[in-house]
């Protein structure tokens, strides 16, 4: 099982300060990151509570110190930095749905009748204002079965997406609100708060992900002196099972 249990050290490193600014990040990093900085203040401000119960909107202060912290760890010169941010690109496992929800309706519902038309919008006052007031739009409809259509709404910015599933589901004719979340298993980055700031643990899943991961291997760092951009990173170690040799760098 080599490394599982608790940390090991192998190649520790010390404290070492960052200085990062993500206008270098490529669009597509930057989005991944919102993405996990999202997800991960969901699960954190959660405390057991479902997804759905809380405001769409993420507090600031936790949303920015988890985007920092991810960014820390990127911009850090530690070899395990560059090992799960460049070799594995480890991101969050997309649970909570963070940007994306579908939405399957009775094809005589009236509100819909633009969208049956080609269009994307509806004339529904409760889903039009939910598109305006959080930046959604309406994309992929088409039929589903012979009684029932479907489309899926997007968010241009990651939010607690489920909080506005919600009130989709109130809609007169709407069937299902799906939230498109992954059946298996995957990587992940997990977020506990420290004294001081944030531990990240950074995890690649294998063996058997299909019916949940019976491995993992974990790269742990700690994040502290947090500001928009800069901190102090510390490597804390790896723990977990050994990475089989194919995903060695």
């Amino acid at each position: 099982m080599g490394l599982k249990g608790d940390l090991t050290h192998r190649s520790v490193g010390n404290v070492v300060s960052v200085q990062f600014d993500d206008s270098k990040l490529s669009e597509y990093q930057k989005k991944m990151y919102e993405k996990d900085a999202t997800r991960l203040a969901l699960r954190y401000i959660a405390h057991g509570t479902s997804f759905d119960e809380l405001q769409p909107d993420i507090p600031t202060e936790v949303m920015t110190e988890l985007y920092s912290s991810l960014l820390a760890v990127h911009k850090s010169p530690f070899n395990e930095a560059i090992e799960v941010t460049q070799t594995h690109r480890l991101h969050t496992f997309p649970n909570p749905a963070v940007d994306k929800f579908q939405v399957n309706y009775k094809n005589t519902a009236t509100w819909a009748t633009p969208l049956r038309l080609g269009d994307d919008t509806t004339d529904s006052d409760l889903i039009n204002r939910l598109c305006n007031n959080y930046g959604l739009s309406i994309e992929s409809h088409e039929r589903w079965d012979d009684e029932n259509n479907l489309f899926i709404v997007k968010a241009k910015k990651a939010l607690n997406i489920a909080a506005i599933a919600k009130e989709f589901r109130t809609e007169e004719g709407v069937e299902v609100v799906k939230m498109l979340i992954p059946d298996t298993d995957g990587n992940d980055i997990e977020a506990t708060r420290t004294q001081k700031g944030w531990r990240l643990d950074y995890m690649v899943k294998f063996d058997s992900c299909f019916t949940g991961c019976k491995k993992k291997h974990i790269w742990s760092f700690e994040i502290v002196n947090i500001t928009a951009n800069s901190a102090n990173v510390n490597f804390l170690g790896e723990s977990g099972d050994e990475l089989p040799d194919w995903m060695k760098p």
